[in-house]
């Protein structure tokens, strides 16, 4: 054939046109210069970045009639015949087709002749991981002790397959993915030399389908020129390597931001129709999300390995997302990605996986809610706590909550206030209730009144029997006592505990239905004491003695204390 492919025509040929390996090259030319050449290399990295091409240029540079020198001339019989690879003192072996023991017992046979033309025998050895365990240990003694005028160059993908009794026998390079920039640089070059027009996107993206690799990059070019000739344009490039164009994945974050349901599964729809593999394009959306994150943080397009047009809406884009939102999206991206490998349905765990995205809610920044927090806590440990009656308790199966007019209390903090003002309303009761009996209720006289609840009792307990029939015996075995500010004394007998607790925790439940049926919003409040004959509510306005008082005190005060205690710590009066 008469057309040398672009990967081959532009090899390099000295170590100064090798692209991105120079602390690899720097090394053996001062190795060279100084004469302190090793016996064995091991020459280490991805596939495509230089490995054997720089065992080539060694080669040439050690055996080349002009060397050893660091700049090999590619003109003489050595330097050509080597480049060539019909050098009879140069040897390119394939480690994975000849990997047994036979092969390198072989090889040993031929160290005993002197070299043929140049001053070394140079045996490379590609893919060397791929020798057996046999071949290897026969290759030990070798390397150990080879002969004078005998060089060993390994080269291989995989290092950590390689035994380690013969990689501590090598001086190790290990070569480095070529960076993008470089890529397109060459690629530029070579599409000058071929008269080849190709747009800044399209080298772009050839630079990044490469993955570092140089010959990766070169065939992908070599490829692009025989689909579309000497104009390669974006659009025909993406269309024929099955790339997915960026435009969808700013559409992608796009549908996040406005929370568009309809527009991700419309994307999903676009990406399966097209043929694209859901895999692949979770890997980009990680990438794009990479990309918005580092520009969030870094407020440059330094690195990014993108286009300058790209660069630039990455960084206005990045400003709608939050640091925490974009981690978010993309352990979501990683975890999917790695779940639809293994699963039956990858559509579907496709399309959750982008409605989650689209359904999240933004990223608290926990630094500033414990920052919050804390400022809180210093208003509260200011400001008076307000008082306990001020607040109304609601207790219901559903969970505790407990309000007022200005603030919103937890459990905990409800439980401080109650037992710090318990002292405080065991002090005051004996005054409020002589205060009461002898000039009247200063309060606000009740819009309710017991004879009222009395009447309307049994068609309160039809109602929660309707809802809940058990709710509704249990209710029905107490007794309505008293009246207090719209609220109702409910006494029951000493021994139906169980019926209180279960009363208590559907409070707000009976409360509604009673307003329902009086019409007057209410609480209630569950007694456990001796079952009255007559109404009791007149006992603390028509008796004045000590007797009385006392009384009153333990009717009304201290169950109320008591009571709202056992509501919130759910437990129940003990005789």
């Amino acid at each position: 054939m008469s057309y040398l492919v672009l990967a081959r025509k532009y090899r390099p040929l000295v170590f100064e046109n090798v692209f991105g390996q120079e602390h690899v090259t720097r090394t053996l030319e001062n190795a060279i210069k100084t004469g302190r050449l090793a016996n064995a290399y091991l020459f280490s990295g991805p596939r495509g970045v230089g490995k054997t091409t720089v065992a080539r240029i060694l080669a040439k540079a050690i055996n080349c009639e002009h060397g050893p020198t660091t700049t090999p001339c590619n003109q003489c019989d050595n330097c050509k015949e080597i480049t060539e690879s019909r050098s009879l003192d140069v040897f390119e072996i394939d480690g994975a087709s000849n990997r047994g023991i036979d092969e390198v017992r072989n090889l040993r046979e031929n160290l005993r002749y002197a070299p043929n033309k140049g001053k070394y025998k140079i045996y490379i050895i590609d893919e060397v991981h791929m020798l057996t365990v046999e071949a290897f240990n026969a290759l030990l003694k070798t390397l150990e002790e080879p002969p004078k005028s005998v060089l060993f160059i390994f080269a291989t993908t995989e290092p950590h397959k390689v035994p380690a009794t013969i990689a501590s026998r090598c001086q190790r390079f290990s070569f480095k993915r070529i960076p993008i920039k470089k890529i397109i640089q060459q690629l530029e070059i070579i599409a000058k030399n071929e008269n080849i027009q190709i747009d800044a996107e399209s080298l772009q993206v050839i630079a990044k389908k490469a993955d570092g690799g140089m010959r990766d990059a070169e065939s992908l070019l070599d490829q692009a020129y025989s689909y579309a000739g000497n104009v390669i344009k974006y659009e025909s490039l993406i269309e024929l390597l099955g790339i997915i164009d960026n435009e969808i994945f700013f559409k992608l974050t796009e549908y996040i931001r406005s929370r568009d349901v309809k527009g991700i599964l419309r994307l999903v729809d676009t990406v399966f129709m097209e043929g694209y593999d859901a895999g692949e394009f979770l890997i980009h959306a990680v990438e794009h999300f990479r990309n918005l994150l580092v520009a969030r943080v870094t407020k440059s397009s330094n690195q990014l390995d993108v286009t300058e047009t790209l660069s630039q809406r990455y960084l206005k884009e990045a400003e709608l997302f939050t640091e925490e939102d974009l981690l978010r999206y993309i352990k979501i991206a990683t975890d999917t990605e790695y779940a639809i490998k293994r699963s039956a349905q990858p559509r579907l765990k496709f399309e959750f996986a982008l409605l989650k995205m689209v359904k999240m809610e933004t990223t608290l920044n926990l630094g500033q809610l414990l920052e919050k927090i804390t400022g809180l806590q210093a208003n509260l440990k200011t400001s008076p706590v307000p008082p306990l009656k001020n607040h109304t308790l609601l207790n219901d199966r559903g969970g505790e909550n407990y309000s007022s007019d200005s603030t919103r209390l937890t459990i905990e903090q409800r439980k401080n206030q109650i037992l710090n003002s318990l002292t405080e309303s065991k002090m005051t009761a004996d005054s409020t209730s002589e205060d009461s009996s002898e000039t009247g209720s200063s309060h606000t006289k009740p819009s309710i009144t017991l004879e009222l609840v009395k009447q309307h009792w049994p068609e309160v307990i039809e109602h929660i029997k309707h809802k809940k029939v058990a709710l509704g015996v249990f209710v029905n075995e107490g007794v309505p006592t008293a009246v207090h500010e719209n609220v109702i004394d409910i006494t029951f007998g000493k021994d139906n505990g169980f019926h209180i607790n279960t009363i208590n925790k559907n409070k707000l439940f009976i409360e509604n239905i009673i307003k329902t049926v009086i019409g007057v919003p209410v609480r209630i409040r569950c007694l456990k004491g001796t079952l009255p004959a007559q109404p009791t509510e007149k006992v603390a306005v028509e008796e004045t003695n000590t007797n009385t008082v006392n009384e009153v005190k333990e009717t009304e005060i201290k169950p109320s204390i008591l009571d709202e205690i056992i509501s919130v710590f759910d437990g129940e009066y003990v005789s």
